[in-house]
């Protein structure tokens, strides 16, 4: 019951969250947001998640759907992402469950295409035994480089801190690694766009006899397209 009472508080928080996250992409009077530059973006997505050990594994696919704003030295993005998870061949599991997961970052720009970035994660499985639900605020840096014209990379680093799991435990050091690339005219409004997300929460927790590790992992693959406003 805790478990499922823990799931259904980690929802509301990123329920609470895509409502953060849509007030502060369009809180703008209209005349500031003109200023701005504003995409919206659809992925398909291929997913793994790994829980307590590597035999312990699943493979999923799902989409995701994301909207991103900047201004002058601050931006800010917002993704959700759906997948439906089954059970790897390769591993032991033996359930299928759903997992959506909600993604806000802001950042301010310091130079030479690097930004500090700050925001939080929220995950939530369905059903709630079938996986461990998770939230957790995210600090660390970001790169953005052009490759050429209408081409550019995006390099990420954050550390995941304060984690929250349905399951109960706690994370000595989550961790976050991200790799985006989009291409398009240098000129246009559309965008093809793909990216590269590992997470990885050291989770510990109690059995009864003492502190055990229970790490869990995943990995997104996401493409798609984008177009700017």
């Amino acid at each position: 019951m805790s478990g499922r009472r823990n799931g259904r508080r980690l929802g509301g928080q990123a329920v609470r969250g895509a409502l953060a996250g849509a007030v502060l992409l369009t809180a703008y009077p209209p005349n500031r947001l003109s200023a701005q530059v504003v995409s919206f973006g659809v992925q398909g997505v291929l997913a793994s998640y790994r829980e307590q050990t590597s035999a312990l594994r699943f493979s999923g696919k799902g989409a995701a759907v994301s909207a991103w704003a900047a201004r002058g030295k601050f931006s800010a993005d917002v993704a959700f992402t759906a997948i439906n998870y089954e059970p790897a061949a390769d591993g032991t599991a033996v359930d299928d469950f759903k997992a959506s997961q909600f993604d806000a970052r802001v950042r301010y720009y310091l130079a030479s295409g690097v930004s500090l970035e700050a925001g939080f994660t929220n995950r939530t499985a369905d059903p709630d035994l079938a996986a461990q639900s998770v939230g957790a605020i995210r600090l660390g840096v970001r790169g953005h480089y052009l490759l050429g014209p209408g081409a550019d990379i995006l390099i990420r680093a954050n550390y995941l801190g304060g984690a929250k799991f349905s399951g109960g435990g706690s994370s000595s050091l989550g961790v976050e690694f991200g790799l985006g690339l989009s291409v398009g005219k240098s000129n246009g409004r559309y965008r093809v766009t793909g990216d590269y997300e590992f997470q990885r929460f050291n989770r510990t927790t109690d059995n009864g006899s003492g502190e055990v590790d229970v790490p869990l992992q995943q990995a997104l693959a996401r493409i798609g397209v984008a177009v700017g406003f």
